[in-house]
């Protein structure tokens, strides 16, 4: 995920302000983490890591792009339409400016693997939530996601929103460009959902997850398969120290599709 470690402690269905602990959690996380055989491993990233190198030229991983900013920062996005690419507002959020980052900080990646690309895109436009404030990540958990208008179509196959969120039961899989790995598209797809926090709305949801997913990952998708199709169950936003990972339904996407689109 992005260099952004993030936390919120919900209660009784209410969002309520980042604790002083969630501050442990970003100094704790800032250094590798051993796993059970004494071998550094990435935060967001199980003992039993079963993440593998997927074929980004098979789907549903060809919908996959990695996301680049002007100022160095890498996350993860999936092809929802044909010019439309899925991902993490605080993958676009400059912590020096306190502000979201222009369309043309932005490019996008297709056919990553190894420094080399099939496609390299840039961003004509961009919607985040109103509601998302880069200054208060844990307060924003609930609107952490952006829709990027690419500045040519995709070239590749989009992947459906879910008609609702991924839940616990449902065959689900995160993939992403993990700091650990991060010229690599992996997947972890022996994973489930664990449970789905109360949100502020009935269209939104934060999904707590036990996907191996680590920084490089936020934006990447949560992945649901049913009646045999995959499709965007969440976005994959932080890490929640040794609970597991957060991914997001979100609210007032629909709304952001419907202005982005076109030809």
């Amino acid at each position: 995920m992005a260099a952004t470690t993030i936390r919120s402690d919900i209660r009784s269905g209410r969002r309520w302000p980042v604790l002083a602990v969630a501050w442990l959690w970003l100094a704790l996380l800032a250094f590798p983490v051993a796993g059970a055989a004494g071998t550094p491993r990435a935060p967001g990233v199980a003992d039993d890591d079963r993440r593998q190198v997927v074929d980004i030229t098979t789907p549903p991983w060809n919908s996959m792009a990695r996301v680049q900013t002007n100022i160095g920062g890498k996350c993860t996005g999936t092809v929802i339409a044909r010019r439309l690419v899925l991902t993490a507002a605080h993958c676009l959020y400059n912590s020096r400016t306190r502000r979201l980052l222009a369309p043309q900080s932005l490019h996008v990646l297709l056919g990553y693997e190894r420094g080399d690309y099939k496609t390299h895109l840039t961003v004509a436009d961009l919607r985040v939530s109103p509601l998302y404030d880069g200054t208060r990540p844990g307060e924003s958990l609930h609107h952490d996601w952006a829709l990027l208008r690419l500045s040519a179509p995709a070239g590749v196959p989009a992947l459906p929103l879910a008609t609702a969120p991924a839940a616990p039961g449902d065959r689900v899989a995160v993939a992403g460009y993990s700091q650990d790995r991060v010229h690599m598209l992996m997947a972890d797809r022996q994973c489930a959902v664990k449970t789905a926090l109360p949100a502020p709305s009935p269209e939104a949801a934060l999904l707590l997850h036990d996907c191996s997913a680590s920084r490089g990952t936020s934006g990447g998708p949560l992945l649901v398969e049913r009646n045999g199709t995959w499709s965007v169950g969440g976005i994959n936003i932080g890490i929640m120290g040794g609970a597991g990972n957060l991914a997001l339904w979100p609210d007032g996407l629909a709304a952001a599709v419907a202005a982005l689109s076109g030809p």
